[in-house]
């Protein structure tokens, strides 16, 4: 985090006890409240904090514009309703709670962290699941969070103050940025709500409520986009296929054998099998899906598919959603400068550049980071998703990297990817639609999404709307491999046995052979798991 190398002296304003400051950010500067040209007045419960100029540079200067704060007490703290207006582009306003004594910030399970001297930064939806924060003093425990149906971006910053009478004192920033496609010299908020939290779980009920009233999130019983086959999955396959070198996990045979060796266990109609690289090179290949000739090719995978329906097993084959090969997909140039994912001042996004070819350099140009919301990436994802899934009659997809995201200036991810769901459901009603994470933007449309303990924490709130299963980069039993994951080991691991957890295993090459005690376990749990199913 970077800080102003001076007191930029904005004006403290007290509501209850709260010391808030405001800023309007514009794409050219950072501007303050005028405390000259503020009012405060107070109506009973609520205040109205009514400012018409601006100023900038640590109040040296001032600017045409203002802010409006509607200010009401609630959930035993403060609703914040907020416009802001400026003489050019707002790119975000941000709310300043200050005065505060030393925090330490709660992570996504509740558990306590220190705020390191350079202070932290939190986004979301990049970090945080939800638009919440609680931070932690002696005295107790403070929330935020932010009611925004349209699941724009929120930063939380914390810290010690540097400058002025504040020195020494921590400061929370609640930062909104407006929809990049919108940004003009007037901006509404959607509210803030700050509270005193000493119930977390109550505080947070709060904000999923008006996720299920405003965003879509329904209970897991509730939800109308899992099939019926697919509540009764309770064991997922992660077969890995090829890696990006080239080199070969399993083939479609190996695939098949896999599958007979647990349906012959477990009846198929319980097993969902992932198949990461199933087309060739894991990411090179991305942005053309076809069965891999070295596979076993179009009739291996026919093979393959026709095997385990035999079984009553489900094939879910992956696809990249925001990410394909700029060098080798078909047509890529076609696709146009503003299928790219770009920050609001369009930048190009290049993603977190995985060490692929263990040169050291981490320089992937070639894979291009694409936004979902680009009506010509969409068509062309939707098309070749459909095509494998009607070709050999699939009914379950893998959506890669769904939650990566950025405040695009052309198109909106969020709603690009609920288009893309929304057209492949269209198309076919009994599919089953799971992605690499979530956020509560877009768990409305993914009720399956991996997860791992190493560095994607599941709160047990969530599995109030949707189940998980593991990470491709949990590794396999036998040796420790992550498949066609970059980060090549880690020590085997299986998720906890929670009703919100699908029990999981990978399979490599080798891994049914060297660790079979491994893997009648993981079935054994699998076993138990769907006993516990409603209606098994």
């Amino acid at each position: 985090m970077q800080f102003h190398s001076f007191d930029t002296c904005d004006p403290l304003f007290a509501f209850d006890g709260w010391q808030l400051s405001f800023q309007v950010i514009t794409l050219e500067n950072t501007y303050g409240l005028n405390p000259a040209r503020t009012t405060v007045t107070r109506q009973g419960e609520s205040w109205r904090l009514v400012c018409d100029e601006l100023s900038w540079a640590g109040q040296q200067r001032r600017a045409p514009g203002g802010l409006v704060a509607e200010i009401r007490r609630a959930d035993g703290g403060l609703r914040l309703s907020i416009t802001a207006d400026a003489a050019t582009t707002i790119r975000c306003v941000k709310v300043l709670l200050r005065d505060l004594p030393a925090l330490q910030i709660l992570d996504l399970l509740d558990r306590p962290e220190p705020v390191p001297e350079a202070g932290t930064l939190l986004r979301y939806p990049n970090h945080l699941r939800l638009p919440l924060l609680f931070v932690r003093h002696d005295g107790g425990t403070i929330g935020a969070r932010c009611e925004d149906a349209q699941g724009r971006a929120k930063r939380f910053a914390v810290y010690a103050e540097r400058f002025g009478p504040l020195t020494g004192r921590y400061a929370v920033e609640l930062i909104h940025e407006e929809d990049a496609r919108f940004f003009a010299p007037h901006v509404e908020l959607p509210d803030w709500v700050i509270a005193p939290a000493p119930d977390l779980d109550a505080f947070r009920e709060a904000q999923l409520a008006f996720a299920e009233a405003q965003m879509g999130l329904k209970p897991w019983e509730r939800r109308s986009d899992v099939p019926v086959w697919a509540r009764q999955i309770s064991l997922v396959l992660t077969i890995h296929c090829m890696h990006w070198t080239g080199y070969t996990f399993n083939t479609y045979q190996d695939a098949r054998a896999i599958i007979r060796y647990v349906t012959d266990r477990l009846p198929g109609e319980h097993v969902l099998a992932l198949l990461p690289g199933w087309e060739g090179r894991y990411y090179w290949q991305y942005g053309d899906y076809r069965p891999e000739p070295l596979l076993g090719g179009v009739e291996g995978f026919a093979r393959l598919a026709d095997e385990a329906r035999a079984r009553g097993a489900h094939l879910m084959p992956f696809f990249g959603v925001t990410c394909a090969n700029a060098w080798t997909t078909p047509g890529f140039e076609k696709l146009g400068v503003t299928s790219r994912m770009k920050s609001p001042t369009r930048t190009v996004y290049v993603g977190n550049r995985p060490d692929w070819d263990l040169s050291r350099g981490r320089d992937t140009t070639w894979q291009a980071w694409l936004n979902i919301g680009a009506p010509l990436w969409r068509a062309e994802l939707q098309r070749q998703i459909q095509r494998t899934l009607d070709s050999y009659d699939l009914d379950a997809v893998f959506l890669d990297c769904p939650e990566v995201w950025t405040n695009d200036p052309d198109y909106n991810l969020r709603e690009g990817l609920h288009a893309l769901i929304r057209d492949l459901r269209a198309a076919r009603p009994n599919l089953l639609v799971t992605g690499e994470d979530w956020w509560d933007g877009i768990l409305d449309v993914l009720p399956m999404c991996q997860t791992t303990r190493k560095w994607r924490p599941v709160p047990a709130w969530a599995g109030r709307y949707a189940r998980f299963f593991e990470h491709i980069a949990d590794s396999e039993p036998s040796r420790g491999s992550t498949g066609v994951f970059e980060s090549g080991f880690a020590p085997y691991e299986p998720l906890p046995p929670e009703p919100h957890y699908i029990p999981t295993i990978a399979f490599v090459d080798g891994t049914l052979e060297r660790a079979p005690q491994a893997v009648d376990a993981m079935i054994e749990r699998a076993r138990a798991y769907a006993a516990s199913l409603p209606g098994v």
